[in-house]
């Protein structure tokens, strides 16, 4: 797929400033999280995802989209600037993270469960990381009801819902972390 000075050449051909961004912060997050065992592939900025969220990790092309919608004017302005200086980037990085989670789990033998997101690996990464983050949550894989497959209810103080586990870490922090004064 490339080295990682090519592949930030090409972010930065694409997308510019907020391209380079993305490798750097892929490459502080993997070593940071994941002791830099995460295989390096594209990242792109996309108007839509392929699941209409934040990001989301292509499992058989190891590529990580961002949705473009983290880059934004911080007021309304008619006159829209692609440029890091409008990315929200405590959201970026925690979107980019979560699908680095995804990453890990598929370059180091994938997942088995009901969905890539509840299931044994991604929940004790979740609450690995939580833990270096300061975060306090835990993670459980959620059982389901044997008719008609309704999430069981999460027990135990900040147990993360199905919802909350499928968005994390963006699902534990407070609206203020990414949108309060700066």
């Amino acid at each position: 797929m490339g080295t990682f000075s090519e592949l930030k050449t090409a972010g930065i051909q694409m997308f510019g400033d907020v391209g380079a961004w993305a490798y750097d912060e892929w490459k502080k997050l993997n070593a940071d999280f994941f002791e830099s065992r995460n295989q390096l592939g594209p990242i792109y900025w996309v108007s839509v995802t392929e699941n209409r969220s934040l990001g989301c990790y292509s499992f058989a092309e190891n590529i990580i989209y961002l949705h473009k919608g983290m880059v934004r004017p911080p007021y309304p302005t008619n006159s829209y600037k692609w440029c890091l200086e409008n990315l929200n980037q405590q959201l970026a990085r925690d979107v980019l993270l979560h699908e680095m989670i995804h990453q890990m789990i598929h370059q180091n033998g994938g997942w088995k469960g009901e969905t890539t997101h509840n299931n044994e690996r991604f929940v004790g990464e979740v609450n690995r990381i939580a833990e270096l983050l300061g975060l306090d949550v835990t993670a459980k894989v959620i059982k389901t009801a044997k008719t008609g497959r309704k999430p069981i209810p999460s027990d135990g103080p900040r147990c993360l819902t199905l919802v909350e586990l499928s968005n994390f870490p963006y699902s534990a922090r407070p609206y203020e972390y990414y949108y309060g004064p700066k």
